[in-house]
C-alpha cells in the first residue's frame, strides 16, 4: 500500500511539474509576443469609410531599442471576430519616414475597397516582416511657419499641403521623404499626409515640398489647422 501511494504521489507531482513547465513555457511565449507587439505602439489613429471605401490612418512609434526599417509594414483588417478579412487587404499604404530609430514616430495611411453594405466594427493590426539593416538616416529641418494648405487645388477628397524643408546636415541629400499629421483646433488628430521635395539639397540648401492626403472625408479636412511635419534623407553605409 505504501509503495503504491508513493508512486501515485510521485505521479501527481510530475505531473504537477509538466504542468508548471507547460505554463511557463506559455507565458514566456506570451511574454515575447506582446514585447514583439510592443515594439511598435499606435499613438493616434482615426477610420473613415465612406463611397464603398475605407481609410485608415495612424501615428505609430518604436518602442524598442533598436532601429527598425518599416517599409515592408503590413496592415491588415481584422473583422468582429478578430480574424484577418481576406477580402478587404489594403491597396495602397504609405510609411514616412520608413527607419524609426528608438522613440521616434512615423505616419502611416492604408486604402482599401469594402462593401460598406456588410461593414461592421473592424479593428487593424499592424505586423512587422525580418527586421532589415538600417541605412543611415538623418532629420531635415521643416519651415514651420512655411506650412499651409494650397487653396489653388479644390479636390473633395484630398488635402494639399506645401512648405519648405532645408538640408541641415553636412551631406548631399539625393532625396527627402515626408509624412506629416494632421491636427484640429483642440489637436485632434485627424490624418496623414506624404510627399517629398521637389529638389535634391546640397548642404544648407532649402526647396518646397508638396504633401497631399486623399480619401478623407472633405467635412474632416476643412477641419485641419496645424500640422506635425517630418522630413527625413538617407544614406547607404
Amino acid at each position: 500500500m505504501k509503495l503504491r501511494f508513493l508512486v501515485v504521489m510521485l505521479l501527481i507531482v510530475m505531473a504537477m511539474a509538466g504542468c508548471t513547465n507547460d505554463n511557463t513555457s506559455d507565458s514566456k511565449k506570451k511574454k515575447q509576443n506582446e514585447e514583439k507587439k510592443q515594439e511598435i505602439k499606435v499613438v493616434e489613429e482615426k477610420s473613415y469609410k465612406y463611397d464603398g471605401k475605407f481609410t485608415y490612418t495612424a501615428v505609430i512609434k518604436n518602442e524598442s531599442k533598436k532601429t527598425l526599417n518599416i517599409n515592408d509594414l503590413k496592415i491588415n483588417y481584422v473583422n468582429e471576430k478578430d480574424k484577418v478579412d481576406k477580402n478587404n487587404v489594403p491597396t495602397h499604404v504609405q510609411v514616412a519616414p520608413y527607419i524609426l530609430k528608438p522613440g521616434e514616430k512615423a505616419y502611416i495611411s492604408a486604402e482599401a475597397l469594402t462593401d460598406l453594405t456588410k461593414f461592421k466594427n473592424y479593428d487593424v493590426k499592424m505586423t512587422l516582416p525580418d527586421i532589415k539593416p538600417a541605412n543611415d538616416v538623418m532629420k531635415l529641418a521643416v519651415n514651420k511657419k512655411s506650412i499651409k494648405v494650397n487653396k489653388d487645388i479644390q479636390d473633395d477628397e484630398t488635402i494639399y499641403i506645401v512648405g519648405t524643408v532645408r538640408n541641415n546636415t553636412k551631406k548631399f541629400a539625393e532625396y527627402t521623404i515626408i509624412g506629416a499629421g494632421m491636427y484640429g483646433e483642440n489637436h485632434e488628430f485627424i490624418g496623414t499626409a506624404f510627399g517629398e521635395s521637389g529638389d535634391s539639397l546640397k548642404p544648407g540648401d532649402s526647396s518646397s515640398f508638396d504633401l497631399s492626403s486623399q480619401e478623407i472625408p472633405r467635412k474632416e479636412l476643412d477641419k485641419v489647422k496645424t500640422f506635425s511635419v517630418n522630413a527625413t534623407t538617407y544614406f547607404n553605409k
